[in-house]
């Protein structure tokens, strides 16, 4: 298909997309050629764009889980001296800065005339951005959409005295920047600023918004910002060929989150991001998100002989809509049924493989969907997939009837807080298995957030374990009101997952740089820059470990590699 008609089906709302495995070419979804645009992101996965009148209607009855791209919401802070990062920097026999090492970031873009973002002599140390919201620039190579930024191109505009004219690229919601900044900004000593690593090569993917149509499906409010599965894992595919281009080392920082999807690292951005992760001379790092604290995750035990247990959530007024996805482990099998706040109950819903529900609630004037899976691809669940249209405020149940019991373990997850309207939450909540994903990815660095002041784990800080009890987060680093890059290049305080995402990358890339310094060292992976944070972790904090809110403890990079040398 040519490339003009391919962005442009990308682009448009008429189109429905979808995440393809090639393993699965002949059986997943099949469309005639000439009606699709096909991009390519790595590792034998493909996106695939489709007219919305050949896709049909969105549903699991038609689609697998894991082809509908998912939706994901930003996870939103002296922060190095804590993380023993100043103390590697200015050791006289390791000066460790993360030079040679690239870090990417998938985000809201970057503020590239940001003085934080310059070398001594005032270069750019951005080696290139992929902004996906402009058409109007030079396409990067292989992909059909948005416009590439080089590291010529943005030295040519920050010496400019209208710099936009030539990299048009800006960073309208400051994330990006923030989390580039506490990642790998240049010293600033007037503010007492510097990153986790100063000369390291910085990469950024600016995300375009995702799609109403996906938008409706996922239950997401209007105004609410969030990016869809298909443009990360593309960004991703840019970064490690930016870097294969660059034949530099890459440390991947993702600072997004879902609270859907089965919490075992099993979505396809999981499927993606543990390959990277697995890859020499690469590594993953992901915040846990912050969702502990919402009274998103309810978490319930069927026994024998007791029949339905009743799961109340309560809706604010003013909610338009919102999803939630229950989640069990096969042999488990549970049904369902749903009461109204008044009273009106819907029939329990008959099992069958892959089919929807349309119910409808007279008296509250409410809509829900309930689409049904119970052979997951890729996972040993069954899913059960809730859309409440309108929903009535008061107090919803959800009856878990079982089937058949093997540990009688459900799990049920609600929107995050960043894609609702009003509040809806479990009056009967459990804060833990609340890392979002993707941060259930087995073999990414997963980390948590604590408040350095005080050395107490924020109370939002996403929790553990998975849904398959494997250590999540792996451990924590500081995430509370530390300084990084604001608007008009002032400095500003946040907290947040992301935060610590962002100077765990960091860390990373010092331990890269150091790993690689060392005689016969010809790589390293994700699980070796693990295992050496691991090594050195704190846990004085701690009454055991690992457990649910630290991981293994508190980044020291120093002590890791104190701790390395001794052994």
């Amino acid at each position: 298909m040519p490339v003009e008609r391919c962005r442009d089906m990308i682009l448009s709302q008429e189109t429905r997309d979808f995440i393809i495995p090639d393993y699965r070419k002949d059986t997943e979804i099949v469309f005639p050629e000439s009606e699709t645009c096909v991009q390519e992101v790595g590792f034998d996965f493909r996106v695939v764009y489709v007219d919305k009148e050949l896709a049909g209607e969105i549903t699991l009855e038609k689609y697998r889980y894991n082809s509908i791209p998912g939706c994901y919401a930003l996870i939103d802070t002296d922060a190095v001296n804590e993380a023993g990062i100043s103390v590697v920097q200015n050791y006289p026999t390791l000066m460790l800065q993360g030079e040679g090492i690239m870090i990417g970031f998938v985000d809201t873009g970057i503020d590239y005339r940001n003085p934080v973002f310059r070398s001594p002599d005032g270069n750019t140390r951005i080696a290139g951005i992929w902004d996906q919201t402009i058409q109007t620039g030079e396409l990067p190579e292989g992909f059909a959409y948005g416009s590439e930024y080089t590291e010529e191109m943005i030295n040519e505009a920050i010496r400019s005295e209208n710099p936009e004219e030539i990299v048009p690229s800006m960073d309208t919601e400051g994330h990006g920047s923030f989390l580039a900044s506490v990642a790998a900004g240049s010293p600033d000593l007037a503010n007492r600023f510097h990153g986790a690593a100063p000369k390291a090569t910085i990469a950024m993917v600016k995300l375009k918004e995702a799609k109403t149509y996906l938008k409706d499906f996922y239950g997401i409010s209007e105004n609410a910002l969030c990016f869809q599965e298909t443009d990360i894992i593309q960004g991703l595919y840019y970064l490690y060929k930016l870097a294969e281009r660059k034949k530099m080392p890459l440390v991947i920082c993702l600072a997004l989150g879902s609270s859907f999807g089965g919490h075992n690292g099993t979505t396809t951005l999981s499927a993606l991001l543990d390959n990277y992760a697995g890859m020499l001379n690469h590594c993953v790092v992901i915040g846990a998100g912050n969702e502990a604290s919402q009274r998103h995750h309810y978490q319930g035990v069927l026994e024998p002989g007791k029949g339905a247990m009743e799961v109340e959530i309560r809706v604010e007024e003013g909610n338009t809509e919102f999803v939630a996805e229950l989640w069990t482990t096969l042999p488990n099998v549970v049904t369902v049924y749903v009461i109204s706040p008044s009273g009106e109950k819907s029939p329990t819903i008959s099992v069958r493989q892959a089919i929807r529900y349309n119910l409808k609630f007279i008296f509250d004037r409410t809509a829900l969907d309930i689409e049904y899976r119970l052979l997951m691809d890729n996972n040993d669940s069954q899913l059960l997939f809730f859309r409440f249209r309108e929903a009535m405020q008061g107090i919803w149940r959800i009856g878990v009837e079982p089937l058949r019991i093997a540990d009688g373990i459900f799990h049920i997850w609600i929107s995050m807080k960043e894609f609702l309207s009003k509040s809806v939450y479990f009056l009967e909540a459990n804060p833990d298995y609340t890392v979002t994903d993707p941060s259930c990815t087995r073999n990414a660095i997963t980390v948590s957030y604590y408040n350095g002041l005080d050395n107490s784990v924020d109370i939002n800080s996403g929790r553990g374990y998975t849904r398959n009890n494997l250590i999540k987060p792996n451990f924590a680093a500081p995430g509370v009101q530390v300084t990084g890059a604001g608007p008009n290049g002032r400095f500003e305080k946040r907290s947040g997952s992301s935060i610590a995402a962002g100077i765990t990358s960091g860390a990373s890339a010092l331990i890269m740089e150091w790993y690689l310094k060392q005689p016969g060292n010809m790589g390293i992976t994700t699980s070796e820059v693990k295992n050496i944070i691991l090594l050195g972790t704190n846990q004085e904090v701690l009454p055991k470990y690992p457990n649910r809110e630290w991981g293994y403890g508190t980044i020291d990079i120093y002590q890791s590699l104190d701790r390395l040398r001794s052994l």
